[in-house]
């Protein structure tokens, strides 16, 4: 299949294709990753396999709202938080709550053809609606240009990126995996700046506290 064929595909994408590794079986999952809830997931995703339920939380999801796909796992299996772009910025307590209840592995889930890639093209369309829902329209154009400057990202790699690190430095003892779905296939990628970090991980003295204006700083 063509790239022009395949116009969601990352694999055939100029922008996607060497900044992501495929996993293409389960020999490709990075082997920290491996008998994880983590290895389950990609397990699901891309090969099929049956995840088995405990009835208890093995792990949260963070993922976009797009609804061009779902993460593949059952009911009664994870926390799963859907909001624009995928970031967790202001779902920081949604987040502690999941780890007071046994979380230790979130995994963070990007893709391609982001719409928060393009809101500032779609901004006069979503000031429209709120001013078809009663608003007035320059506070319907205030509440747009200060969220659509919050949830807009450039580049969707280089922005699970900046999560993927400004997570790990307030959750210093969680497991947090960096995911990249394909629109197109629905299988999930690595970043390759995410193989990189393991080899060499850098986030400062892990027995610090987390410094005051991290958290204080929080929406």
């Amino acid at each position: 299949m063509s790239r022009k064929d395949d116009p969601l595909g990352v694999t055939q994408s100029i922008k996607f294709n060497t900044r992501l590794k495929a996993m293409d079986s389960p020999a490709d999952i990075p082997a920290h990753w491996v008998g994880s809830p983590i290895a389950d997931l990609i397990g699901s995703h891309n090969f099929g396999q049956k995840i088995e339920v405990t009835g208890e939380p093995r792990m949260l999801i963070s993922t976009c709202i797009e609804f061009r796909y779902r993460p593949a796992v059952p009911s009664q299996y994870a926390y799963v938080i859907r909001r624009a772009s995928g970031r967790l910025i202001g779902a920081e307590f949604a987040l502690v709550y999941a780890l007071s209840r046994g979380v230790k592995h979130v995994v963070l889930i990007a893709h391609n053809d982001c719409g928060m890639t393009k809101v500032t093209q779609h901004k006069p369309a979503m000031i429209a609606t709120l001013v078809e829902q009663g608003w007035d329209p320059e506070r319907a154009e205030e509440f747009v240009a200060m969220h659509a400057g919050r949830y807009h990202i450039e580049d969707e790699v280089d922005s699970l990126k900046r999560e993927f690190y400004r997570l790990k430095r307030l959750f210093k003892n969680v497991e947090i995996a960096p995911l990249f779905v394909s629109l197109s296939s629905n299988r999930l990628h690595v970043p390759n700046w995410y193989l990189d970090f393991v080899k060499k991980p850098d986030l400062g003295n892990a027995n610090e506290c987390v410094p005051a204006e991290e958290y204080l700083m929080l929406p």
